[in-house]
């Protein structure tokens, strides 16, 4: 655990392989995400998935970017008096979930653009947005179980 920052602060370090992250501002960004991809379905509104693709995008160079996790982080934790203590998450880890799942939403953002199976690229934004929400209330996400198993293979060929 040396490569564990020690400070309680939200955003990691630069140079270690883990970050210290709160669980209650992570479900809250997922959420917020989450809700955007439901409202750009709803709207059957292109723009405001392409913008919540953006927003995912960014989070992969890094957390300071991350725009929801940060508002949670740094003022609402503070005004619901959350006193939870951050937990570790290994980086690679959380830029694998965020870039699959952007990946994916942008598979179907594509489709949408370019009037090739709009009704069918819909539905599968509407797929994936149901792993989101399923990954924020139940606490299963695919991607997470994904990023695990492919880990699992590649340590084991390096061995």
């Amino acid at each position: 655990m040396n490569n564990i920052e020690e400070t309680k602060c939200p955003i990691p370090n630069n140079n270690s392989k883990t970050c210290l992250i709160y669980e209650s501002s992570f479900k809250f960004c997922r959420a917020v995400y989450a809700v955007l991809v439901l409202i750009s379905f709803i709207l059957k509104n292109e723009w405001i998935l392409l913008i919540t693709i953006i927003l995912m995008l960014l989070r992969l160079f890094s957390i300071k970017l991350d725009i929801p996790y940060q508002f949670h982080a740094l003022f609402l934790r503070k005004l619901l008096k959350d006193e939870s203590e951050p937990i570790v998450k290994e980086k690679s880890e959380l830029n694998f979930v965020f870039g699959m799942m952007a990946i994916l939403l942008l598979i179907g953002y594509l489709f949408i653009h370019f009037n090739k199976f709009v009704s069918w690229a819909w539905i599968f934004v509407l797929i994936v947005d149901f792993l989101m929400f399923l990954a924020v209330f139940v606490g299963f996400c695919l991607a997470t179980l994904m990023y695990i198993f492919l880990k699992k293979i590649f340590n084991k060929n390096k061995k």
